[in-house]
């Protein structure tokens, strides 16, 4: 599938030919609002049900106990992309501080009530450290946004920065309980 290298005002007004990735997303925000809207909304539900399975008592190795708690990095990170890309409007780039901040704020609190619902799950635990796992995947997600989109094309530390702080979070969640 190829798309249109599309002509897109940057922030500071100067017109460059967008980018594959920003052709994508400028492709992503033509889909119908209420349409892009359910995609949270069942993100959201998915991790409501998964959160709500008992574990199973086999114990696990140290690979699949840092995989699964990297899996709240990508799956907050989805979370939040997906809330991004509802609010977003054409242009993509056009500057839009709430809506970086509205979907990370909406998928940390998420994941508060999700952590709370998961400790009236027998076999499972509130983690802050799932927490913390959960809270840096929503923003790493929307800082790669910010970037892809042109609002934020000088993130590339930040990004950098939030990787590797979630990769470090999965490993707390992993060899530390708490």
């Amino acid at each position: 599938m190829t798309l249109p290298n599309h002509q897109s005002p940057r922030v500071d007004g100067v017109s460059r030919p967008q980018s594959s990735v920003a052709a994508l997303l400028d492709f992503l925000v033509g889909i119908p609002v209420w349409l892009r809207a359910l995609v949270p909304v069942i993100g959201m539900g998915f991790l409501w049900w998964s959160s709500s399975q008992t574990p199973n008592s086999e114990p696990h190795s140290t690979a699949q106990s840092f995989f699964h708690n990297l899996m709240h990095v990508v799956a907050y990170g989805c979370i939040a992309g997906s809330i991004w890309l509802a609010w977003s409007r054409r242009p993509v780039a056009s500057l839009r501080l709430f809506r970086s901040r509205g979907a990370w704020g909406i998928a940390v609190l998420y994941g508060v009530v999700d952590e709370l619902h998961q400790s009236f799950v027998p076999g499972r635990v509130c983690s802050l450290a799932d927490l913390m796992s959960d809270a840096l995947g929503a923003a790493l997600a929307v800082a790669i946004l910010r970037g892809a989109s042109g609002v934020a094309p000088q993130s590339g530390r930040i990004t950098v920065g939030l990787l590797i702080a979630s990769f470090g979070s999965a490993a707390a969640a992993t060899f530390a309980n708490w």
